[in-house]
């Protein structure tokens, strides 16, 4: 027995833990165990520091292993049936108040939706400032959202499913921007079913489009343009004219990704005159205006190789300030543009502080394109 093992009678281990310690793992091994089985089930296992509290209750006994998928992950890593790892057979009651034991159901009022939903606002905050960083409490708190609607009863319920379609899609961005594909579309897959729930098109929209840019970054082009054409379809005439603009431009970064430039511009060119639009709208999860829309065509221009990005690009500097990731990605674009532009030495300094902002704001996403940069235009350095 280690130092660090707690000195408990085999005899009185919950069967989890008896399990992992006759397979001679640690906790952190069971857990990617764990986590990989749990995924190829179809489940979406929790994430690091979640699942870590969960066996630690598992594990203990204090709470009981209640997901089908995640019992017969641990039938599979563990090669036993589940009455050997101390799952029993589920019984129902004849009465309500044992139903309601069991699920722990609350009711969520006004006051209870404001807090959850000022901690969304108070997150995507962190996350223009620290980008990545900020994805454990991110994660954790749409985590909680998603607990909390299952368990949900009462005239909010819809309201709630709004505020985890935000909660996740932000998740699923941070994912994304953390390379971690697989990851982004289980989030936005969640974020679709809360929007679907929450009866709103904007939050659907939003979460459409969004995903869409996932599956780009899949490789999955085809799918990718379909997806964001849908996002716009179950926007049009139903969202304030900033949204719009945003669902047009993020088509455009689609099309611009999947090789059609003329479109992509053609779908710029309407987000401008859909922002131009004056109206009132209540979008917190979006930021746009007409520099941010300059960053963006500069994005797609640089995407398709065009030599008029840098001036777009070079004109969205005044907005950087606004986000960390989104400074990041403008110094990505611009790098492209001065290398198709020929200039070779200002291509490879906006690459590198690309890079290095890359590293600060945790995007694995833009890292791996600088390196493909750098690898090009300075092999030893890449």
């Amino acid at each position: 027995m280690t130092g660090g093992d707690e000195v408990t009678p085999p005899s009185r281990e919950h069967p989890l833990r008896q399990a992992r310690r006759r397979m001679g793992w640690s906790q952190a091994s069971a857990m990617r165990r764990f986590h990989t089985a749990a995924t190829e089930l179809g489940a979406r296992a929790p994430e690091q520091a979640s699942l870590k509290r969960m066996f630690a209750y598992w594990e203990s006994g204090a709470r009981e292993v209640t997901v089908p998928a995640y019992r017969d992950a641990f039938c599979v890593i563990y090669a036993s049936p589940p009455e050997a790892l101390g799952f029993g057979t589920a019984t129902t009651s004849d009465t309500g108040a044992d139903l309601g034991d069991a699920l722990a159901l609350v009711t969520v009022d006004r006051s209870m939706l404001g807090v959850l939903e000022a901690e969304t606002q108070n997150l995507r905050l962190l996350d223009r400032r620290l980008g990545s960083m900020a994805a454990p409490a991110v994660e954790a708190h749409a985590a909680l959202l998603e607990d909390v609607l299952h368990r949900c009863v009462g005239q909010e319920r819809r309201a709630l499913a709004a505020a985890l379609a935000e909660g996740a899609a932000l998740a699923g961005w941070l994912a994304l921007d953390r390379g971690d594909v697989g990851g982004a579309w289980r989030w936005h897959q969640l974020g679709r079913s809360a929007a679907t729930e929450s009866g709103s098109p904007m939050l659907l929209s939003h979460v459409l489009a969004q995903a869409s840019i996932v599956l780009l970054d899949a490789g999955e082009p085809a799918s990718a343009r379909d997806l964001a054409s849908e996002a716009r379809k179950v926007g049009a005439g139903r969202v304030p004219s900033r949204v719009s603009a945003w669902l047009l431009a993020s088509e455009a970064e689609v099309n611009a990704g999947a090789g059609d430039h003329d479109q992509a511009m053609r779908l710029m060119d309407a987000a401008a005159s859909a922002l131009t639009e004056p109206d009132g709208d209540d979008a917190p999860f979006l930021m746009l205006d007409l520099l941010h829309l300059a960053r963006w065509r500069g994005h797609c221009l640089a995407t398709g190789g065009a030599a008029e990005a840098g001036e777009y690009l070079a004109l969205a500097a005044v907005a950087e300030g606004d986000s960390l990731r989104a400074a990041t990605g403008r110094h990505a674009d611009l790098a492209h543009a001065l290398e198709t532009a020929g200039e070779r030495a200002a291509a490879l300094a906006e690459a590198e502080l690309a890079l290095d902002l890359a590293r600060r704001c945790g995007s694995v996403r833009q890292a791996r394109r600088m390196r493909l940069l750098l690898g090009r235009l300075a092999p030893s350095r890449s």
